[in-house]
């Protein structure tokens, strides 16, 4: 019985020591594995634990005009900050400093939110922009309120404001998405450029972040600091637009509603201004949009958001008319052909109204442009054929993007008999074609496109795209579209007389200056259809009608008439007769435009 019980302990014995020698065995294969295969990872992570780094955000550059004058500037502001690892009681804390802060329920509820996501180490801000006052009473407090610190930071100045707020953009704290992409971004105060120049050069005007490596504690307190890479100033960024022009394009169209306008320098492609009214501040941006703000700027039916210039798709209207007569030329119809324009053309039993109800009588080609007789193109639109039309359109960029270094750009829009027959399962009709000649049916147009194509043939037939960025140096070789000169030069000449011809649809707005003269083409885009009883009872005026019902009015133009250089475009939307609306505010577009380019180049070239 002994001898059994020994043998049962010396076989427990043995299964101890040889579980215990299997836990040493892992034991040791554990620590060769983690000093062997992973001790580069785990003296990562060690020194990660050791040390911080600390981003010192650059000084984004400044925004100039073509002359250097300053458009966007970087300001001094200060702002207060709570760091949770210095503070013993932070939420009395906030309650006590709230009062100089002027701090609402939404703004505390936020801090606390943020409070609790962000590591005790890392500062949270509880007011941007602070006065001097309130920077007193915090520093008279600094003993009392350990944790709580004021900073100086870089805040951008918009001289313009809202006058050139699609033009410029605005910077703001970068989104959750945007933050995936580069952690630096997740870091409290890092501001990044979004919409117009702001965001399309971003990579430019940012700079190059600089950091700070410090050795802290086991708490996350600063032990003492090890490595600095300063920070590297983004560079100044020249713009091609001219900030008086710039300015006085926005005075002169802040009382209106909703409007678009642009001045190109037709040898170059520079866009000399560019507005989209409403505008909106951009420095409701810089310190993160208030929820109220945002949903007063998303609810406005008038999208002071978009950028209608680049952005706004608009039926060109009679401007559609320098295309069809390109077209006509091209197909071989004669300029000095007459058309008879009683007021109307018949298609079937379908009745095609001019703009005119009396008509224009006998007119050729020349006079069917600068007195835009809607007749004589739909009898061209009959004989020549939509393929003709279609064709010189997408050649004049219809449809098509123009290459603006700007975000969001659309590319408009012109239908074939291919496009209708797939989605509208319906057969191209003469009709359709009748209404393309105007501009009307399924054409749309951005105003930059308006004015590129205005641009290019004032300029002789050559492609432009158009900038924002001054580019130094000569201007590269634009090429050609392949028109023939002669067709370019009658039209020009034609439209030279929408404006000097006493029957010209804009002779109203002529520039006093004959050297400054304009020509160019008005329109006036439906946006709704004229029944049989409206015109039996007799059409109402735009003025009589609610203003969303009203025509959208439209002008391009050329300056000056004898050596062409400059473009512009006015759309208003419902803004009535483009020749009433548009057609005066480019004339004082051009002409300011004239007038300032004289003006600056002579002083630039007298100090140089």
């Amino acid at each position: 019985m002994a001898q059994h019980n020994q043998s049962s302990f010396m076989q427990r014995l043995l299964w101890i020591a040889f579980f215990q020698g299997l836990v040493l065995v892992i034991i040791v294969i554990r620590l060769f594995v983690l000093q062997v295969f992973y001790s580069d990872r785990y003296k990562s992570l060690a020194e990660e634990n050791r040390t911080r780094l600390r981003v010192q955000f650059a000084q984004r550059g400044h925004i100039l005009d073509r002359w250097g004058e300053p458009v966007v500037k970087n300001v001094e502001t200060f702002r207060a900050v709570i760091v949770q690892e210095n503070s013993t009681q932070t939420k009395e804390l906030i309650n006590a400093v709230r009062p100089i802060l002027g701090l609402k329920d939404e703004e505390v509820e936020k801090i606390f939110r943020e409070i609790k996501k962000r590591p005790r180490f890392m500062p949270v801000i509880l007011k941007n922009n602070i006065t001097w006052d309130q920077i007193a009473k915090i520093e008279l407090h600094a003993l009392d309120w350990p944790g709580l610190y004021t900073e100086e930071i870089r805040a951008r100045n918009y001289i313009l404001k809202d006058s050139a707020s699609h033009l410029i953009g605005y910077i703001s704290s970068p989104s959750v998405e945007e933050s995936k992409t580069n952690k630096l971004l997740s870091i409290p105060g890092a501001k990044i450029g979004k919409n117009g120049i702001e965001g399309f050069y971003e990579g430019e005007i940012q700079g190059v972040n600089g950091q700070k490596s410090v050795e802290v504690n086991a708490r996350g307190r600063v032990i003492r600091e090890l490595e600095t890479m300063d920070s590297r100033p983004g560079k100044d960024f020249k713009l091609s637009i001219d900030r008086d022009l710039q300015e006085y394009a926005g005075k002169l169209f802040a009382p209106y509603k909703s409007s678009a306008a642009a001045v190109i320098d037709i040898e170059t492609g520079e866009i000399l201004c560019l507005i989209s009214q409403p505008g909106y501040d951009p420095h409701l941006f810089f310190n993160g949009i208030r929820s109220q703000d945002w949903k007063e700027l998303m609810g406005n039916s008038l999208a002071p958001m978009i950028n209608k210039v680049i952005s706004g798709q608009y039926s060109p209207g009679s401007a559609f008319k320098i295309i069809m007569a390109l077209a006509a030329l091209k197909a071989g119809v004669s300029p000095d052909e007459k058309i008879q324009c009683p007021g109307y053309m018949m298609l079937g039993n379908h009745r095609f109204h001019c703009w005119r109800h009396e008509g224009h009588g006998r007119v050729n080609m020349a006079e069917a442009l600068f007195r835009s007789c809607d007749v004589y193109f739909y009898q061209i639109a009959r004989r020549i054929g939509a393929e003709a039309i279609i064709d010189m359109a997408r050649k004049l960029g219809v449809g098509s993007k123009t290459g603006i270094d700007l975000p969001g750009e659309k590319s408009g829009f012109i239908a074939d008999p291919d496009w209708k027959k797939r989605i509208r399962k319906e057969e191209w009709r003469v009709g359709d074609t009748v209404l393309t000649a105007i501009g009307q049916a399924y054409v749309l147009m951005t105003p930059l496109q308006l004015m590129v194509m205005m641009g290019e043939i004032a300029n002789g037939g050559y492609k432009i795209t158009p900038h924002l960025k001054l580019e130094e140096g000569e201007a590269p070789k634009k090429p050609s579209l392949g028109l023939d000169p002669e067709h370019v030069k009658f039209v020009i000449e034609s439209l030279a007389k929408t404006v000097t011809d006493p029957t010209g649809t804009a002779h109203g707005s002529r520039i006093k200056k004959p050297e400054y003269q304009m020509g160019g083409k008005t329109s006036t885009a439906q946006v709704r259809r004229i029944s049989m009883q409206e015109r039996e009872a007799g059409v109402r005026e735009s003025h009589q009608l609610p203003w969303h019902l009203r025509d959208t009015a439209e002008f391009v133009g050329f300056a000056p008439i004898d050596k062409p250089r400059y473009a512009a475009v006015v759309v208003g939307e419902h803004e009535g007769w483009g020749s009433s609306f548009a057609a005066p505010k480019v004339r004082d577009l051009l002409n300011k435009t004239q007038e300032l380019m004289a003006l600056k180049s002579k002083k630039q070239e007298e100090s140089a």
